[in-house]
């Protein structure tokens, strides 16, 4: 039995390679891959991937999100809505990936996480590739694929965000939350993973301390592990999230000229003008990345 498991696990391996193979031979250029993830739980990481998604909507961008929280998903009750199939419809049923995209606000497109169902969050390398083998489809129809990743340094979280092309890591000035936030990226330094690490500063009381916290926070990963991060910006502490997230709305929407929402433009607008544009590795060269890290040796779990 452990023979036949191997030789399937094997199968799916060479299967998931040669979709990867075609996939980048059809696109020189895909989509941009950017995880967002956070060292602990609470920091506003889920609410930062939608209303992200939605700035860079605004901006003509073509969106794609991947709640990839999986156990835990929440997006969807974000937007107030129950989604007709999820993730675990996929691994479970066998349902096709693209019967479970979602439409969301100003056409964004949303794949359910499975909420509550605590076997996604212990997927095991052949039930992963029913998910990653139907990522292929969607290649060329989007301009970002954004991951919401779960909270921690789970096995799984680690494998999203070294398969992205970049992945953002949310933090506030907490510190406990500074600490898991460096603990999340020293666990990504230790993988000698080279996605590119950006950090945003949530909920401070002014542009000046998140700037200062910021800096603080690369200063301490280039010194002590030589590994960069580049500071995207700040979100005030704006009373008008929780207000949003009450009415199951997202505050981008909800409260257009507010300060989280002009924050949260202004990185949408640094990610859109870089000199020089980053890497875009696409669908494809995101899923052999993750088919290669879904099972990561010496990865823990803090959760928090």
């Amino acid at each position: 039995m452990a023979n036949q498991g191997d030789q399937l696990r094997q199968w799916v391996r060479s299967r998931v390679e040669e979709t990867t193979r075609e996939v980048l031979q059809e696109r020189i250029e895909g989509a941009r891959v950017l995880a967002v993830a956070s060292g602990k739980g609470g920091v506003g990481k889920t609410s930062l991937t939608l209303n992200l998604s939605l700035a860079l909507a605004d901006r003509g961008q073509r969106v794609v999100v991947l709640d990839a929280d999986l156990g835990l998903a929440n997006i969807n009750i974000l937007l107030g809505y129950e989604p007709v199939y999820t993730l675990w419809d996929v691994v479970e049923r066998h349902i096709p990936l693209r019967d479970t995209v979602q439409p969301g606000p100003k056409g964004i497109r949303i794949i359910p996480g499975g909420s509550g169902i605590a076997e996604l969050a212990r997927l095991d390398t052949v039930e992963i590739s029913h998910i990653i083998e139907g990522f292929h489809e969607l290649e060329g129809e989007c301009d970002w694929l954004m991951i919401d990743t779960g909270a921690g340094l789970s096995e799984g979280v680690l494998a999203f965000v070294l398969a992205a092309d970049e992945t953002l890591v949310v933090t506030n000035p907490e510190p406990t939350a500074l600490a898991d936030a460096y603990g999340l990226i020293k666990a990504v330094w230790e993988q000698e993973g080279r996605v590119a690490l950006k950090l945003v500063m949530n909920r401070v009381k002014s542009l000046d301390q998140g700037a200062k916290l910021g800096q603080r926070l690369t200063d301490l990963a280039q010194k002590a592990l030589g590994q960069s991060v580049e500071f995207l910006g700040s979100i005030a502490d704006d009373a008008n999230v929780a207000r949003a997230v009450m009415r199951q709305e997202p505050f981008y929407l909800a409260y257009p000229k507010s300060e989280a929402t002009m924050a949260v433009g202004d990185i949408a607008d640094r990610l859109l003008h870089r000199v020089p544009p980053p890497r875009r590795g696409g669908w494809g060269a995101f899923m052999k990345r993750l088919m290669d890290n879904w099972t990561i040796p010496g990865a823990i779990n803090h959760q928090g």
